[in-house]
C-alpha cells in the first residue's frame, strides 16, 4: 500500500449539484488518488483567510489511481461547505489525507457479500467499496434512505455495482414507506449476508448493531465527530469503547468501527 499522502493540492475539475442542499466534486490529485481507499476521508480548505478556521472532513466518493482523480460528496449545511459550493472550475483546493482506517476485503476468506443501509450523504462512505466490492466478484446489496424521493443520493455510484439496491423513503414517495432498517431485515432473512455497514443514522447504527448482537450479520458503523483536525491531535471526535473501557478517536482508529465495539447514543 502506498504511504499517506497527507497534504497535497487539488485542482477542481467539475462541482455539480445531484440534489438539492447535495455537491458532488471532482479534483485532480495524483498522490491522493493513488493513496486512498475505501473508508478513508479528506480534511479539506478552499478558502482565503481564517474564516472559516478549521477544515471540513469529507469521505473519499470514488478514486480513480491511473486517471489521478477522486470524487467527494458533500452536503451544504454551513458556511465552508457554501463556500465550496460556490468555487469555480480550476480552484485549487488543500488537502489533507487520506485519513482514517481503510477497509481492506483482501485476505478475507469466506467474505463473498456485502450489504450498506445507508441515508442521506452517509451514502457516500460506502461508494468507493462497494464499486471494490463488486469488481471482487462479491455480492452487494444497497439500501438507501432518506426523509422523501428528492433527498435520495449517490444512487447512479451504486446501482450498477448492486445485485440489489432498494430504496426507502419517510413519505412514502418512493419504494418503501417506512425505516430502511425494515427492507434490512428482510433482505438478511433472505440473502446471506456476510457483513453489514452503515452510515447517516444513528438509529440505524443502533438497528445494525443489535444484528450483529444476534448474530445475524458481522455489523461496522460509520461514525462522525467534531473533527477539527483529522489527525489524532484535537480529540474532538472521541467516541467510548463498548463496556465503558475508554475511548476511540474517529479520525485515527476509524471511521468505520465493528459495531460490538463502540457505544452509540
Amino acid at each position: 500500500m502506498p504511504p499517506p499522502a497527507l497534504h497535497r493540492e487539488a485542482t477542481l475539475l467539475s462541482s455539480s449539484q445531484p440534489a438539492a442542499d447535495y455537491l458532488e466534486l471532482e479534483l485532480e490529485c495524483p498522490e491522493i488518488a493513488r493513496a486512498a481507499r475505501p473508508g478513508q476521508f479528506l480534511m479539506v480548505r478552499a478558502w482565503p483567510g481564517s474564516d472559516p478556521y478549521l477544515p471540513r472532513p469529507f469521505d473519499i466518493l470514488t478514486a480513480d489511481p491511473r486517471g489521478g482523480r477522486l470524487r467527494l460528496f458533500l452536503k451544504v449545511e454551513g458556511r465552508g461547505t457554501a463556500l465550496l459550493r460556490a468555487l469555480p472550475r480550476g480552484s485549487l483546493l488543500r488537502l489533507t489525507g487520506p485519513l482514517g482506517k481503510p477497509i481492506l476485503l483482501e485476505g478475507e476468506p469466506g467474505l463473498s457479500s456485502l450489504a450498506f443501509l445507508v441515508r442521506g450523504a452517509g451514502a457516500a462512505a460506502v461508494v468507493y467499496l462497494a464499486e471494490q466490492a463488486a469488481r471482487r466478484g462479491m455480492e452487494v446489496y444497497t439500501i438507501l434512505s432518506a426523509s422523501t424521493a428528492a433527498r435520495l443520493v449517490c444512487r447512479r455510484h451504486l446501482q450498477d455495482v448492486s445485485r440489489e439496491l432498494l430504496v426507502a423513503t419517510d413519505d412514502g414517495s418512493e419504494g418503501y414507506g417506512g425505516p430502511g432498517s425494515d427492507l434490512l431485515d428482510d433482505l438478511v432473512g433472505r440473502r446471506r449476508v456476510d457483513r453489514v455497514y452503515t452510515c447517516g443514522s444513528r438509529r440505524f447504527a443502533r438497528h445494525v448493531q443489535d444484528l450483529d448482537r444476534r448474530g445475524l450479520a458481522r455489523g461496522f458503523v460509520f461514525l462522525e465527530g467534531l473533527m477539527a483536525c483529522g489527525l489524532g491531535d484535537c480529540h474532538g471526535c472521541a467516541v467510548q469503547r463498548a463496556g465503558g473501557g475508554g475511548y476511540y478517536l474517529v479520525c485515527q482508529d476509524g471511521p468505520h468501527f465493528p459495531a460490538a465495539e463502540v457505544e452509540i447514543g
